[in-house]
């Protein structure tokens, strides 16, 4: 029998692509740590309630350097990230494809 744990965490690559201020594009991979978030909670959230804030739990594989070019941890690096326009998106595409992506039938 099949078992779904209904609270669980997990890991899911990201990829991110920034330009710096030359143009030159810069591509990379890190992980990042995803909340399964019931649908009721979803759509009760209100309506000021970022996805990101309710769902991302943690990143691995990526430095973000905060004052001094010590590199950010723990709630700075996630709220770096989530203020960040390319990364906030990178980790809501990687938040939605990680629940639909293996759930779509083949066609």
């Amino acid at each position: 029998m099949f078992k779904l744990n209904t609270n669980r965490t997990y890991p899911y690559p990201v990829a991110l692509t920034v330009y710096d201020e030359a143009g030159k594009e810069h591509t990379g991979k890190f992980t990042a740590t995803f909340k399964a978030m019931p649908q009721d909670q979803l759509r009760n959230m209100p309506a000021d309630t970022l996805l990101l804030d309710q769902v991302l739990m943690g990143a691995q594989g990526i430095e973000v350097p905060g004052e001094g070019g010590k590199p950010l941890e723990g709630e700075e690096l996630l709220h770096a990230l989530k203020n960040d326009p390319a990364a906030s998106t990178a980790l809501i595409t990687a938040y939605q494809e990680s629940v639909s992506k293996k759930n779509r039938g083949r066609i």
